[in-house]
C-alpha cells in the first residue's frame, strides 16, 4: 500500500477518534446534566428514595429525604452503607432482616418498623422495597408515618379506653368478657357494678371540673385494688365495673369490703374534702347469665337492689330482681299506653269536715282504667312513672282533669270547696312548676284558693331549699299546700315551722291501728297538737270504722277522709250527686260520738 494511502487512513482514523473523543463527551456531559437533574428531581421529593446490595444490604443509593428523617446526612449514610441499619430499633431489626431474606425476586411488599434519629427520639417507618433481580438490588421508597402512627394509637386507645381516668371503657370491657367466655367457657368468674352515691349533687353543685377530679381519684383507688388478672374499666359517668378472675363467695365478699373502704377517706378537690359512698352489685358467671350482656344487666340490676336498700352496700343478683324489672317494664309500656290514648281518669274522694260533717273539698286521686290490661292501681304506677319520668306528663293531666271538675262543681254547687291534687318530688323540683302552675289557673280563670297542693315529706326533704322557694310561691299565689303521709319521715321541727304549710295529713299506717295500738294513738295526738300549735289543721286519711271515726273526733282532728265516709268516685257520679242533692257520705254510720 502505498504511503499516500496509509496517511489517508490515518488522518480518517484519527478524525473519526476525534469525532468519537468529541461525542463521548458530549454524552458525558449530557448524561452527568441528567444525572444531576435526576438528582434534583429525587432531593426534592420527600420521601427516601434507596437501593441496597441485595447481598451485603449495604446502602448504595439515597436521596437527600433521609436526612430529616435520621438527621444524618446523606453523605453520612454514603460513607458508612450499613449506618442504616444500625439506627434501626434493636427490637425490629430481625424482623427487617427477616423481610429481605423472604422478598421474592421481582416481588414488592411493604413493611413498617422503628428506627432512632441522631437526637434519639423514636420513629416509625413505612418501606415499601421491590427485590430487582437484574439489577441485583432492593429498591426501596420510605415514608416517615410517625405522627400517623400515632394518631391511629390515640384513636386505637380512644375506642377502648376512657381518656379521663385511662381505664378500660366499657367497648374494652365487653371485648374483654367476649373472649373470656370464648376461650374458656367453662371457668367461673364474676362482675361487680359500682355506682357512686349522690354523685349528681356534687356535679351539680360544685361544676363537672370538680366531678372530674374526683373521678380520676375515685379511679386511682379502684387500680390499687385490682390485679393483674382483674380488668377494672370505667363503664360511664360515675360508673365502674370490675372482672374478678374468682368465683368464691369469700373472697368476692372481701373484696366489695376492700372497695367500701377507699370510699371512707374523703376526697380532696382544692382542700374541698368530699365524703362519697358508692353501692355495688354482683353477678356471677354462669349461674346467673352466659352472655357478656345479660351478666353487666344483670350486676347493674343488682346495684340498684343496693342502692333501693340504702346505698352503701353490696347486693349479689337474684332472679327475682330480673322479675321485679320485667313487671317495671310491663307497667310502664301500660303508662305509656294510657299517656297515647288519654286512659288516665281522676277520681276525687270527699274531704268532710270532723266537726259539721259538711264537705270541704275533694283529693283528686289518678286512675289508670286500661282497657286490656284491667285497672290499674296508683300503687302500681305512680312508682314507676316517678322513676322513668312520666310522672310530669302525668301531673299536669292532673292538673288539667282537676281544673276540668273545679269548673264543673262551681256550676253546681255554691259553698265554698278546693280540690287537693298530689305533687311528686320530681315536679316540685321543676325550676318554673311553681310559676308555670299559677299561669295555668290564670289562664283558665280559676281562683287559687280552690286547689291545694299535697306533698309527701320525702318529696319536701329531698331538698330543702328548692321545696322551699317553690312552697312559698305558691303559697304566696294563693294555694295552699298540705304535707301528705306525715309521721313516716324525717321532718325537722324547725323546717315545718318555716315552710308555708296549711295542713298535716296524717298516713293511714297509724289511723288503721289508732285504736288498738298505744304508740299509734299517741303519734296521732301529738301530730293534731303540734299542727294546732304551728297554726295548721289536720286531717286523717283512711278512716274506715266508727272507732277510728270516734277517737280522731275526740282529739280534734279537724278534717276526714276515707271509705266510711265515700270511696273515690268519678266525676259523673258526683255530678250526679250534686244534681240530686244526693249526700256523698252518709254520716249516719258514724254519729256516734255526740258533737
Amino acid at each position: 500500500m502505498e504511503n499516500s494511502e496509509i496517511n489517508r487512513l490515518t488522518q480518517l482514523l484519527s478524525d473519526a477518534k476525534a469525532v468519537i473523543k468529541h461525542q463521548n463527551s458530549e454524552l458525558t456531559g449530557l448524561l452527568e446534566s441528567k444525572s444531576q437533574e435526576l438528582e434534583e428531581i429525587l432531593g426534592n421529593i420527600d420521601q427516601i428514595i434507596w437501593y441496597i446490595d441485595s447481598q451485603t444490604l449495604s446502602l448504595q443509593y439515597v436521596n437527600r429525604a433521609i436526612g430529616a428523617v435520621f438527621g444524618f446526612t446523606k453523605e453520612d449514610f454514603l460513607a458508612d452503607p450499613t449506618l442504616w441499619q444500625k439506627r434501626i430499633h434493636p427490637d425490629d431489626r430481625l424482623l427487617v432482616r427477616s423481610f429481605f431474606e423472604t422478598l421474592i425476586p421481582g416481588a414488592s411488599q411493604e413493611i413498617r418498623f422503628r428506627i432512632h434519629r441522631v437526637n434519639g427520639e423514636l420513629c416509625w417507618l413505612n418501606s415499601r422495597i421491590h427485590h430487582n433481580e437484574k439489577l441485583d438490588l432492593f429498591v426501596g421508597i420510605t415514608s416517615d408515618i410517625t405522627q400517623s402512627k400515632l394518631q391511629s394509637e390515640e384513636i386505637a386507645f380512644l375506642a377502648y379506653y376512657d381518656p379521663l381516668t385511662m381505664l378500660a371503657n366499657r367497648s374494652k370491657l365487653k371485648l374483654q368478657l367476649h373472649s373470656r367466655l370464648e376461650h374458656s367457657p367453662l371457668i367461673p368468674f364474676a362482675l361487680i357494678y359500682i355506682d357512686l352515691d349522690n354523685f349528681k349533687n356534687i356535679n351539680d353543685t360544685m361544676g363537672h371540673e370538680t366531678g372530674d377530679q374526683i373521678l380520676i381519684e375515685v379511679a386511682r383507688r379502684l387500680r390499687e385494688l385490682v390485679t393483674h388478672d382483674q380488668l377494672l374499666s370505667r363503664f360511664g359517668g360515675d360508673e365502674f365495673v370490675v372482672y374478678l378472675n374468682s368465683s368464691d363467695p369469700i373472697y368476692i365478699d372481701n373484696f366489695c369490703t376492700q372497695l367500701g373502704e377507699i370510699f371512707k377517706i374523703p376526697f380532696t378537690v382544692h382542700d374541698v374534702p368530699f365524703f362519697l359512698s358508692a353501692s355495688f352489685g354482683i353477678s356471677m358467671y354462669p349461674e346467673d347469665a352466659r352472655s357478656s350482656e345479660d351478666l353487666i344487666k344483670h350486676a347493674d340490676t343488682a346495684m340498684h337492689e343496693a342502692k333501693k336498700n340504702g346505698k352503701n352496700q353490696f347486693v349479689y343478683y337474684h332472679s327475682s330482681m330480673q322479675r321485679a324489672i320485667h313487671n317495671f317494664l310491663h307497667v310502664e309500656s301500660l303508662i305509656r299506653d294510657g299517656l297515647k290514648h288519654d286512659f288516665f281518669e281522676l277520681y276525687f274522694q270527699p274531704l268532710v269536715s270532723a266537726e259539721s260533717l259538711t264537705l270541704q273539698g275533694f283529693e283528686a286521686l289518678m286512675r289508670l282504667p286500661h282497657p286490656t290490661a284491667g285497672f290499674i292501681t296508683p300503687d302500681a304506677f305512680i312508682s314507676v312513672a316517678e322513676k322513668n319520668g312520666d310522672i310530669l306528663h302525668i301531673g299536669q293531666i292532673v292538673l288539667e282533669q282537676a281544673c276540668d271538675f273545679i269548673e264543673m262543681v262551681r256550676l253546681n254547687h255554691p259553698d265554698p270547696f278546693y280540690v287537693a291534687i298530689n305533687v311528686s318530688a320530681k315536679q316540685l323540683h321543676q325550676v318554673n312548676f311553681a310559676h308555670e302552675l299559677l299561669e295555668y289557673l290564670k289562664i283558665r280563670a280559676i281562683d287559687p284558693h280552690y286547689l291545694k297542693v299535697e306533698l309527701t315529706e320525702s318529696a319536701v326533704m329531698d331538698n330543702i331549699e328548692i321545696a322551699g322557694s317553690q312552697l312559698h310561691t305558691l303559697k304566696e299565689g294563693g294555694i295552699h299546700i298540705a304535707l301528705d303521709d306525715f309521721g313516716t319521715g324525717y321532718s325537722s321541727f324547725a323546717y315545718l315551722a318555716q315552710l308555708p304549710i296549711s295542713t298535716l295529713k296524717i298516713d293511714k299506717s297509724f289511723i288503721d291501728t289508732v285504736c288498738e295500738i298505744d304508740s299509734h294513738s299517741h303519734i296521732v295526738k301529738a301530730i293534731s297538737n303540734l299542727a294546732h300549735v304551728l297554726g295548721m289543721s289536720v286531717t286523717a286519711e283512711g278512716v274506715e270504722t266508727e272507732q277510728q271515726f270516734n277517737f280522731l273526733v275526740e282529739n280534734r282532728i279537724d278534717t276526714l277522709q276515707g271509705y266510711l265516709l265515700s270511696k273515690p268516685i268519678t266525676k259523673e257520679e258526683i255530678l250526679h250527686n250534686l244534681t240530686t242533692f244526693t249526700p256523698f257520705f252518709l254520716p249516719e254510720k258514724a254519729l256516734v260520738y255526740s258533737i
